[in-house]
Parts: structure tokens; sequence; C-alpha cells
């Protein structure tokens, strides 16, 4: 399934209601390989991932036109383009973009000791030993806290209301504890422009994820 396509799916299931709020892995970027660690924060997307980002803005602009759009990212160059390539899809006069990277920071807390984790371990059972929370607390951040974080962050963002559309630009890895927590499962690989659909109402919210192996949706109080 091409990139924003089980996103698109998600919110085509039935009419919206309340705060919608989308929160993304951003889209197609370049390569890693050959990239010191220093140098990945400004890897961008790449054509590919630009006209992705543009088509899923446009998508958006099509089924919410009543809406405006809000568009947060991290400090990531990738994450800043796909959320401007959104906005410029969607409709520039009726979106805007904020600065939200104080509220998605990084989990990782020591660069260094992360990386020999990861090089030691590899990507995929690192993921696994943090979502088991068997990483020590100053290399990363306690998944289940950071997921707490950021889901709190989100609901309660003040800056819009239902006539509005939050969708938020993070990486894979700041969704992962977020999954993890809600639903129990584990990942280690998320799609381009895939994530967690929220539609917020007064003090519950519907939380929605999809994936090539399971649809999962699960109430949350808040």
């Amino acid at each position: 399934m091409k990139p924003g396509m089980y996103i698109q799916d998600l919110l085509l299931q039935g009419a919206v209601t309340g705060k919608l709020i989308l929160y993304l892995r951003h889209s197609n970027r370049d390569s890693f390989a050959g990239v010191p660690e220093h140098m990945r924060q400004d890897v961008p997307i790449t054509p590919q991932g630009i006209s992705m980002a543009l088509e899923f803005g446009r998508f958006l602009q099509e089924i919410f036109p009543e809406r405006r759009l809000i568009l947060g990212h991290t400090a990531a160059r990738r994450s800043r383009m796909t959320a401007e390539c959104i906005a410029r899809g969607f409709c520039p006069s009726w979106s805007r973009i904020i600065d939200y990277q104080e509220e998605i920071k990084d989990p990782i807390r020591d660069m260094d000791s992360y990386c020999y984790l990861r090089d030691e371990n590899g990507w995929e059972n690192l993921i696994i030993r943090w979502l088991n929370r068997q990483i020590p607390e100053h290399v990363m951040q306690d998944p289940d806290t950071y997921a707490d974080i950021h889901v709190k962050k989100l609901l309660s963002f003040d800056g819009m209301d239902e006539n509005s559309l939050f969708v938020v630009i993070g990486h894979d890895y700041t969704i992962f504890p977020i999954v993890s927590r809600i639903f129990g499962k584990k990942l280690t690989g998320i799609d381009f422009l895939n994530g967690i659909v929220f539609e917020a109402n007064h003090n519950t919210a519907k939380v929605m994820f999809s994936d090539a192996d399971s649809a999962l949706e699960k109430l949350l109080n808040y």
C-alpha cells in the first residue's frame, strides 16, 4: 500500500466529529547510509517524498474542505519539509505551521550510548528492548512515560477547535511508544506518512492505528 493510504482509509471510514489530530511519520527521506549521526537531522525527503506529501495534503483538503489545517513537526529537516509540502497540497491560505518542536522532544537522551547499543544490538532489537523498558532511562526516556506525555500534549493542544485539523509530523521511533502504550503492539517499523488518528470529543478520544498486520481502535479518557 502506498504511503498515506492507511491513514486515508481510517479517515474515510465515517463522518468525523469533534477535534481531529493526526500524528504521522514524515514522508520518504533520503538514505542515512554514510551520513554521520550528527548530520542526520539535515537529511531531506526525496522528490518522491515531496510528491507523496503534496498528494496527502490534497487528499486532506478534499475530505475536509471546511477545516483549517494546523501543522507541527520535529526539528528534523525531513519532518519540516513534510509539513510544508502537506500545507502546500492542502491550501496555503487555509493552513499554518506552528512551532511545536518543544512538545515532541526526542526520546534519545545520550546519543553516544544510544548509537553504541544500536550498533551492538541492531535497530529492531534495540527498539524492542526499549519498548520492553530494558534500556536505561539515561540513554532513552522510559517509553510509557514518553507516550503518556505526548498523547496528553496532543489531546490538550489548545490552538485548535472542532473546525480545525491538527497534523503533527514525527518519526517512527516517536510513534512506536504510543502504539505500544495504547494498543500493546510493539512495532519496529512504520510506513512513511502512516501514524495515529485521534478523534477527540469532550474528555474522550477514539484512537486508531492501521498497518499491514492489524487495524486497531481504542477509546481513551483524558
